[in-house]
């Protein structure tokens, strides 16, 4: 069980360099509360402008991480060719499940095959949902019971828009009542992080604010994650 309300990270496998990743990733046990590990990629299409051009940066992934529960997150394009060896993966490394962005808005007659590997090498669902959502859906994927369901906020990671982020997470509560709901996409300072949590969102994640930082120095960042904790913490 994910600890509520609670704090995850994502980061880009091996970035910004394998020492800083390493620093990072020792740096959050005790930090953070669950960590999306990103899968690199050559076509990172719903992430950000920073993102995107970090999955270019990375010259061998590193797959060290937290004691916190980690989830794979990578694009199910990518690995819809041999997807057995993603789910291995994921189990090999300790995983709790792996979160693919693009599989419910580009290959959602795939979800069955998705949820087969899943259940085969001893994982848990975890599922990413748009902005927009078919209501039917949000209600099937619910009847998994998966880790959790990820509401992306925006188009694209780190990408801010004029909508009304507070409703789709309210409706996703209305949907699945008893589901640990995680909202991300631009969640860049404590107060963003606390006012989902306060709309109904179970837990945060933070992505490119975090990643901004860590370029410049991992104290920077860790302390960045400390703040929002604490906003967490303190609701």
């Amino acid at each position: 069980m994910l600890r509520r309300p609670g704090l995850g990270v994502y980061l880009l496998a091996g970035w910004p360099s394998e020492k800083a990743y390493r620093e990072a990733v020792a740096g959050m046990d005790g930090l953070v509360d669950f960590f999306e590990l990103g899968i690199p990629s050559p076509n990172p299409k719903y992430d950000g402008p920073f993102i995107r051009k970090a999955h270019r940066e990375v010259s061998a992934p590193v797959w060290d991480k937290p004691s916190a529960p980690t989830y794979l997150m990578g694009y199910w394009e990518d690995a819809r060719g041999r997807p057995a060896d993603l789910f291995e993966r994921a189990a090999s490394l300790g995983a709790r499940g792996v979160l693919l962005p693009d599989l419910l808005i580009d290959f959602p007659e795939e979800l069955d095959i998705y949820l087969k590997l899943t259940r085969e090498n001893g994982l848990a669902p975890v599922f990413f949902l748009p902005s927009k959502f078919p209501y039917a859906l949000a209600k099937r994927l619910a009847a998994s019971q998966p880790d959790f369901i990820y509401i992306g906020l925006y188009a694209a990671t780190g990408i801010e828009l004029p909508v009304y982020v507070e409703r789709n997470v309210k409706i996703m509560r209305e949907l699945a009542p008893d589901v640990y709901i995680v909202a991300g996409f631009a969640v860049d300072s404590p107060a963003k992080a606390a006012k989902l949590v306060r709309a109904g969102a179970d837990g945060v994640v933070v992505g490119t604010a975090f990643m901004r930082r860590l370029q410049k120095d991992v104290r920077e960042a860790l302390a960045f994650l400390a703040e929002v904790k604490k906003a967490l913490l303190d609701l």
